[in-house]
């Protein structure tokens, strides 16, 4: 596991800026990895956290808790943003599943999941969207 600070004070508004900060940690050639971080209120964050060798689907779900778990204690932090990154191939039969399991999950730390991103490269994906639940962004 290792973090990176976030230098921009620009926020985080939608599904694009997350991405782009996202791709400033991602490793290249893909690997394994689950990346997150948390924001305030207005969308800034301040630290990118990347936990390598995520081979287990499931994965998710621990990094989740770990980060709001993070994010309960830190009294500026509102949401979360992850991403897991799977160089073999993109969404799995459970996922659906996972993004409400996460989600319940950061909820309990009084965190909100603002989005998983699934990267692989078949390209992104949004689990939530196997739902049809609407984004969670701010308008």
């Amino acid at each position: 596991m290792h973090a990176l600070p976030l230098h921009s004070t620009v926020p985080v508004r939608c599904a694009a800026d997350a991405l782009d900060l996202l791709a400033l940690a991602m490793r290249h050639p893909l690997q394994h990895e689950v990346l997150s971080f948390l924001l305030d209120p207005e969308g800034v964050g301040g630290l990118l956290v990347a936990v390598e060798g995520t081979h287990a689907p499931d994965a998710l779900v621990d990094v989740v808790q770990l980060m709001a778990r993070v994010g309960e204690a830190v009294p500026w932090a509102a949401s979360l943003v992850v991403a897991t990154v799977r160089p073999a191939g993109g969404v799995l039969p459970g996922d659906a599943d996972r993004w409400l399991e996460a989600s319940a999950v950061a909820d309990e730390f009084h965190i909100r999941l603002m989005e998983w991103f699934v990267v692989s490269p078949l390209g992104i994906v949004c689990p939530r969207d196997l739902l049809g639940e609407p984004e969670r962004w701010p308008e």
